[in-house]
């Protein structure tokens, strides 16, 4: 399909597809750091769903487009991936910090909140990662470069 859209359509499509992966990414974060198992996982899979398909409505892409064009799966599985990776970060650097504490006898009880803290760190770094890609894709395929 062609898109007659000007470079400076696309530029401020661009910007408000970012600004949005930007919120998400923050969203992402934040059920990241509340300290309740696996909230962040099914969070940040509903969050990458809603996130690509406002991107592709900004763009005005079919999802079947982008699918075409590149492999959805792989970045699912990326999303999932990193969702376990930052809760696990997390806890791991928990124990480690408390662990180091107690032998040099510091107060411990705000290092939960590190281990959150980390947690959602990865989730924003992760979540804006996968969203600023899928905002390139469809830059590319707009720009009829795909």
């Amino acid at each position: 399909m062609e898109y007659q859209l000007t470079v400076h359509q696309i530029e401020a499509k661009e910007r408000e597809a970012r600004e949005l992966v930007r919120k998400k990414s923050l969203y992402s974060s934040i059920a990241a750091i509340v300290p309740i198992p696996f909230l962040d996982i099914g969070t940040d899979m509903k969050l990458m769903r809603d996130m690509s398909q406002n991107i592709e409505d900004i763009f005005g892409i079919e999802h079947e487009e982008v699918n075409s064009a590149f492999d959805d799966q792989k970045e699912k599985a990326l999303v999932l991936g990193t969702s376990f990776i930052s809760e696990f970060v997390g806890n791991r650097l928990v124990r480690f910090m408390i662990r180091r504490s107690v032998k040099r006898g510091f107060l411990f009880r705000f290092i939960p909140l590190v281990g959150n803290m980390v947690s959602g760190l990865i989730s924003y770094y992760m979540m804006k990662r996968l969203g600023n890609s899928h905002v390139e894709r469809c830059v590319k395929i707009v720009k009829g470069e795909v």
